[in-house]
């Protein structure tokens, strides 16, 4: 089945989010091996947000004192005095004007590893719903698989047939109703 043009335009979109994710995976990931500077942010500044609240900017000193960065931005919060630990990586492929607090160094690729997957499965949950991708009935319901009697059909299906084929005929059981029906073989 064909793609209506909404639904092109969303897989493109979706296509084109993925692959950007991948390569902010990949470049977080090469990150992970950059060498880590630990130091001190000390806040000097709050550039405010659209949306309420405020980035720290401020200064960061090496533990060893022979880096000091002057105007960098915080990823995360300063604790108490806006002052924080945090780390910086100086031959970081994302962010060299940034340092990092403890919980947030080296979070990056899980953070976006988790989105990607999770957008990727939405995409996909998407395809299908809309009938433009084909997915086994046991991808999406595992475990439960469709019981089958001695001629291969469902038990279900079987006692459906039977019924409608007495029906037809014009049967009933000696109560009035429709007697129990054995599964059609051959």
């Amino acid at each position: 089945m064909a793609a209506a043009p909404r639904e092109g335009g969303l897989y493109a979109f979706g296509g084109l989010l993925a692959a950007v994710l991948l390569l902010l995976l990949i470049a977080t990931v090469i990150d992970l091996g950059q060498p880590r500077m630990w130091g001190t942010f000390t806040q000097t500044d709050c550039e405010q947000r659209p949306r309420g609240g405020c980035r720290p900017i401020g200064m960061w000193v090496s533990d060893d004192g022979r880096t000091i960065l002057h105007d960098v931005f915080l990823d995360g919060w300063p604790g108490d005095g806006g002052i924080t630990r945090a780390s910086y990586q100086p031959t970081a492929l994302l962010g060299t004007d940034v340092v990092h607090v403890p919980t947030l160094s080296g979070i990056g690729p899980w953070v976006i590893g988790g989105f990607l997957l999770w957008w990727v499965g939405y995409v996909l949950v998407k395809a299908a719903a809309w009938g433009d991708l084909t997915v086994p009935r046991s991808w999406v319901l595992p475990g439960r698989r469709r019981p089958r009697g001695p001629a291969g059909v469902s038990p279900r299906r079987a006692y459906r047939e039977a019924l409608a084929e007495r029906s037809r005929e014009g049967h009933t059981g000696e109560s009035g109703t429709i007697p129990e029906a054995q599964p059609k073989v051959g």
